[in-house]
């Protein structure tokens, strides 16, 4: 198996002089000029854009290549996360235009049935109502046709500084408000630059070389100047005593490699890319490192001994532990309480809770298997849920958070991380796991999960045994599998158990077998003379078990 790679990223805080400040402010002012024409060039039909070269030669050749490698990868990942993000909130957006539709459904219902019985005054209430509803519903569908027709028209309107203090140029009159206005917006515009490293570069960057220090566990920096800035600031710019409260390892290995790349040329580098980032304490330093091992211990925990199946929910990680056979163990929940909660609550409760699970990975020193999914796969899956407070916790549902951190923690602790794919497991853990063990629905999905990871194949049982409330014995057969591949005959399943699900009279067939087992148990105790179940409930459960075909 190929060693998994992640790329973390350590930060600390810059003790600057003056000079090395203001240096440093000229270098984002600069960088950002050239990141925002090269944005604009962008958003320019293909035929018009400009190449690097054409484009660096027309802004004067502020820098060279590999800054302006920085300027690319910075510009793609905005991209990328505004598309990203959009297509989030259409998701959003279609399902909560779904539920909408389905409650308005209902509300002009009863607004014909009040009016039919003659009731004005609820039926007034009930139309207010309806079209408080109908509004909100076109404001969302315009929202939702913007959306789509900027993604058609592969748009990606990014405001550099901030929506919200852009807004508030506009409620200014008073020249002192606007001056600081505008140093407020010439700073939250020019506060940060990327330089991108490469394993084949002296100490892994070009432009930003990490060395190690005199003292212990410190470092030092050499930031080389550009051309347009060496006339006032040198150079290069030294800063000594770099120290980091976490990643020490990761960084310190890597620093090695490239140290010793230097020695020997055949040994690959380890790039180290650098992000300056000013703040209103200062500048701030974040080193990103590309780990391909575990930093906490010597070996990888693989899946011989058996793997943790996850299911991840909204407001809960539901895990299991399984034995190389595919049998469950025990099971674990670990609660994720997101919402009103901030951005940095969510994601401590999240840290705690993959903290807690990797915890439990290492002590049953066993492999880690999650669904291959995304964000909108996922919030699909829960869209059938029409409920206001289930909604609350879907809209504070970081799954992409919660999937990234197992990823980071599983390299850091040396744990082996599979991905499954993710189709029919809750239907199949529902009508196969659910009662037979007496998990919820989460964690016969996890189970499903957990036993797809080692290729075993879950058949739906031959048939599901039900009980009404008058204790009546109902059995059910599911469609024949006949020539149809796995996922279709699943495809076909769903549709012909979900109706059946939803009906009240119907339990699936191990929680009546285990009901029918605890009726017997109870009869045969009675008879022996210990305390058992009573006599009248004797007898009315003896038709029950002849009526059985298990019996």
């Amino acid at each position: 198996m190929d060693t998994p790679t992640k790329t973390l990223t350590f930060e600390t805080r810059l003790d600057l002089i003056h000079e090395q400040d203001a240096a440093l402010c000229q270098y984002a002012e600069l960088w950002n000029q050239v990141k925002f024409r090269w944005f604009a060039n962008l958003q320019k039909p293909k035929a018009q854009q400009l190449n690097r070269t054409q484009f660096m030669h027309e802004m004067g050749m502020p820098f060279s290549y590999r800054v302006f490698q920085g300027v690319q990868q910075s510009i793609k990942g905005l991209i990328q996360s505004y598309q990203t993000n959009r297509n989030n909130r259409l998701v959003t957006l279609d399902v909560k235009i779904k539920q909408l539709e389905k409650t308005l459904n209902k509300l002009n219902k009863r607004c014909d049935h009040v009016a039919e019985k003659g009731c004005p005054q609820q039926a007034k209430q009930l139309r207010n109502r309806l079209r408080q509803k109908e509004v909100k519903l076109r404001r969302w569908q315009q929202k939702q046709s913007a959306l789509v027709a900027e993604k058609q028209e592969n748009k990606t309107p990014i405001c550099f500084g901030g929506r919200k203090l852009l807004k508030e140029r506009q409620a200014l009159e008073t020249g002192s408000a606007i001056e600081g206005w505008k140093q407020r917006w010439h700073e939250a515009r020019h506060r940060e630059f990327l330089l991108v490293g490469s394993h084949d570069e002296s100490w892994g960057c070009q432009n930003a070389q990490l060395s190690p220090s005199e003292q212990d566990d410190a470092y030092q920096l050499k930031l080389l100047v550009p051309h347009q800035l060496r006339a006032t600031f040198g150079t290069t710019i030294n800063i000594d005593c770099l120290k980091f409260k976490h990643g020490k390892a990761a960084i310190a290995q890597a620093v090695w490699q490239n140290q010793v790349k230097k020695l020997d040329k055949s040994i690959k580098g380890q790039p180290l890319s650098f992000r300056f980032k000013r703040d209103k304490k200062g500048w701030r330093l974040l080193v990103s490192v590309e780990v391909a091992g575990p930093t906490e211990q010597a070996e990888w925990i693989d899946d011989d001994q058996g793997v943790i199946g996850v299911d991840v929910n909204p407001d809960h990680l539901a895990v299991v532990e399984l034995d190389r056979n595919g049998n469950p163990l025990q099971h674990r929940t670990f609660d994720l309480p997101l919402h009103y909660k901030n951005d940095a609550q969510r994601a401590a409760i999240i840290g705690d809770a993959v903290r807690d699970l990797m915890d439990f990975a290492a002590q049953q020193s066993k492999a880690v298997v999650i669904e291959k999914l995304d964000f909108q796969q996922k919030k699909r899956q829960y869209q059938k849920h029409d409920h206001p407070q289930y909604a609350r916790i879907l809209n504070a549902f970081a799954y992409g958070k919660i999937k990234d951190l197992i990823e980071t923690q599983s390299i850091k602790r040396g744990i082996h991380l599979y991905h499954v794919n993710p189709a029919y497991t809750s239907l199949l853990g529902r009508m196969k796991y659910r009662d037979r063990h007496g998990f919820s629905d989460h964690h016969a999905a996890a189970l499903v999960i957990g036993r797809r990871h080692y290729g075993f194949k879950e058949k739906p049982p031959k048939q599901l045994i039900g009980i009404n409330a008058k204790g009546t014995v109902k059995t059910e057969h599911p469609p024949v599998r006949m020539a149809l591949g796995d996922y279709q005959y699943y495809h076909k399943l769903q549709h012909w158990y979900r109706p059946l699900e939803k009906s009240l009279d119907f339990l699936s067939g191990w929680r009546h077998f285990r009901r029918v087992n605890r009726v017997s148990y109870s009869v045969e105790a009675r008879l022996d003379g210990r305390p058992g179940m009573s006599p009248d409930l004797i007898q009315e459960s003896t038709p029950l078990l002849s009526a059985h075909p298990a019996l």
